[in-house]
């Protein structure tokens, strides 16, 4: 599996500290290639670094730090996570537009974050608290069509990239058996029977993009 490049940015240096440090320690496919506070031309910084994702600690609604999430939040070179106990709802409009970002409640574990961190990394999309609502409603199926579960949609997003079962269970941490389980719920809620169908389905959907 990859390597994930990871830049740490954020106004509080102890979280940053933390992130930089436990997530290489929790999950050895993470390389922490930069630390950075909150300040103008940070995504200047990050771009020197080339990280392959940028996970923004937001402590607060300050301007250095909404001046700061604008900055990351508009180059296509990286992914984006943001990390919040909640953000304006401009800030939220801005990461649902954006592909490869998601928004991370602080109240989640570290074994989420990596999972989370992971799955952003590699082209998917992750929104919990208010970001899921919004994302809902945002994306929300035809009447005709079934609504499936936020960790069915990440199933289904990996499938359809091409990832195996057993990839697909390393990059979630799951059991083959529980992505096999969801797997199957997606085929049967959307009365598909193949991988071809199911990545029409997902590509349909937005949840993958075709470069």
């Amino acid at each position: 599996m990859k390597q994930i490049r990871v830049a740490v940015v954020g106004a509080d240096q102890l979280m940053r500290d933390f992130l930089r440090q436990s997530l290489p320690a929790f999950d050895a496919r993470f390389t922490c290639v930069r630390d950075l506070p909150c300040e103008l031309n940070v995504a200047g910084r990050c771009r020197a670094a080339s990280p392959d994702l940028v996970i923004f600690d937001m402590n607060s609604r300050s301007t250095s730090e909404l001046t700061a999430l604008r900055e990351l939040a508009a180059p296509a070179l990286w992914a984006l996570l943001v990390i919040a106990r909640e953000a304006p709802d401009h800030v939220l409009e801005e990461l649902v537009t954006r592909k490869r970002s998601g928004f991370f409640s602080r109240n989640n574990s570290l074994d989420a974050l990596a999972r989370v961190a992971f799955l952003v990394a590699l082209g998917g999309t992750y929104f919990d608290g208010p970001m899921h609502e919004l994302l809902l409603r945002r994306a929300s199926p035809p009447v005709d069509q079934p609504m499936l579960s936020q960790r069915e949609r990440h199933v289904l997003q990996l499938v359809a990239e091409g990832h195996s079962t057993k990839e697909v269970a390393v990059i979630l941490r799951l059991s083959t058996k529980t992505v096999d389980k969801y797997r199957t719920s997606v085929m049967q809620k959307l009365g598909v029977h193949d991988v071809v169908r199911l990545t029409h389905y997902a590509i349909r959907m937005g949840f993958v993009t075709v470069s």
